[in-house]
């Protein structure tokens, strides 16, 4: 009897020690023994190592850290919503418009072309004059006005460096789309412009005038980006760098002797003291998503 129960003991010994195991490692600290099914890029379907008939259990991918597979293969998965290959479908060029724009007297229209997981590029293209002029008021004899007849255009181009393109749904993080995220970008702007001016002459009676500026700026934007049933998207950003302009008071010093001190709104960005100085600009820009 006690031969027997030996022999059934090492029998039931070697039984175990030959079955293997996976072993899944979350990303809380935790570690799973068991027997994967199915690896995708979004999730691993997999039964516990001790309970082979029980059910099957389905894991996201964002929260594995890497799973060693029973013959010593490693798989990470700490880089998972990067992988490109989750976005293959998405749509990665889009048109844009700045939809607040015309309020400030131009309109700015631009083109974004996604890079891979996390860059894009992006440029925009302003046409000074096309949108609101705001009335400028004069006195001579009287109280008079005259529309600043804005004109120019500028350009613009930037590097977009974006934060993983993720959401969060019910406390887990699920892969969004390949233009979707929080962003950082350089952008270099330089334009240039005709506009009224009102102007003091010297013997203290004011006249209408005529400016040509070129500005230029180079900035640091932050944005975040949202993109809406694969056709649209919005993008709202804002950013401060460095500007210079040419551009000089209206209303001081007599005409040919303009202050050059005074703040600067050049539209597609406004300069804070003498040029140089420092610069900044906000927008909202809506999209469409083209291939």
């Amino acid at each position: 009897m006690k031969r027997l129960l030996l022999i059934m003991f090492f029998i039931t010994l070697v039984t175990t020690t030959g079955r293997t195991q996976d072993r899944i490692y979350r990303q809380n600290g935790k570690t799973i023994e068991a027997k994967v099914l199915e690896v995708s890029s979004s999730e691993v379907k997999y039964k516990e190592f001790n309970n082979p008939d029980g059910p099957v259990y389905v894991l996201e991918a964002d929260r594995i850290k890497k799973i060693v597979f029973e013959n010593g293969t490693v798989q990470t998965f700490s880089d998972n919503l990067r992988d490109s290959e989750r976005y293959s479908d998405d749509r990665s060029t889009a048109v844009k418009l700045n939809f607040l724009s015309p309020l400030y007297g131009y309109t700015e229209f631009g083109f974004e072309k996604s890079k891979g997981v996390g860059k894009s590029i992006e440029f925009s293209i302003g046409i000074i004059g096309a949108g609101k002029s705001a009335t400028l008021d004069y006195y001579t004899n009287q109280l008079r006005e005259v529309k600043r007849g804005q004109f120019g255009f500028f350009v613009s181009g930037g590097y977009k460096f974006g934060k993983l393109p993720d959401f969060i749904i019910f406390g887990k993080t699920k892969a969004s789309h390949l233009m979707q995220g929080t962003y950082i970008k350089p952008v270099a702007y330089v334009g240039h412009y005709k506009e009224n001016v009102i102007v003091e002459k010297g013997n203290n009676t004011m006249e209408v005038g005529k400016q040509n500026v070129t500005f230029g700026a180079l900035q640091l934007e932050l944005g975040r980006q949202w993109v809406f049933g694969e056709k649209f998207l919005l993008d709202v950003y804002w950013g401060i760098g460095y500007g210079f302009d040419n551009k000089k008071d209206s209303y001081q010093g007599i005409y040919d002797t303009w202050n050059d001190n005074a703040s600067a709104y050049n539209y597609a960005n406004a300069r804070a003291g003498k040029s140089p100085g420092f610069s900044g600009t906000y927008g909202i820009k809506l999209g469409w998503l083209i291939k």
